[in-house]
């Protein structure tokens, strides 16, 4: 399936900062049943996510040090799709993570409903 590039875009929005720790934007976004289970292995909601992201404008976003790879999508329902990606460091600080994120359309939006990361070997490219 092609991934429409809409989908593609607000992923990468979600990595890159400013859009990253702007609550408008996190509000038209996440649903509002949205969870996360992050790679520190912790589950997180709408709420929790809000918090965390708009706390954390004086840190670098993901973006600054990794590259979505990989990226395949899957559809899981007329209206839903499942986003896969690798994240690649850029930078040796950086840890490579496996990604995947359910986005529903509705109301002509797309809506991040599930995501989830895990940590994964770094490859070469």
């Amino acid at each position: 399936m092609a991934v429409d590039p809409r989908i593609v875009e607000l992923e990468l929005a979600l990595l890159k900062a400013p859009t990253r720790s702007d609550p408008r934007f996190l509000d038209a976004v996440l649903d509002d049943r949205m969870i996360e289970f992050g790679k520190s292995g912790f589950e997180y909601d709408k709420r929790s996510i809000l918090a965390a992201l708009t706390d954390s404008k004086e840190q670098p976003a993901p973006d600054d040090h990794l590259e979505m790879t990989d990226i395949r999508a899957v559809q899981l329902a007329p209206e839903v799709v499942l986003l896969t990606y690798r994240l690649r460091p850029r930078a040796e600080s950086a840890v490579a993570s496996l990604r995947s994120s359910i986005w529903k359309h509705c109301d002509g939006n797309w809506r991040l409903v599930f995501h989830q990361g895990t940590r994964a070997a770094s490859t070469a490219s």
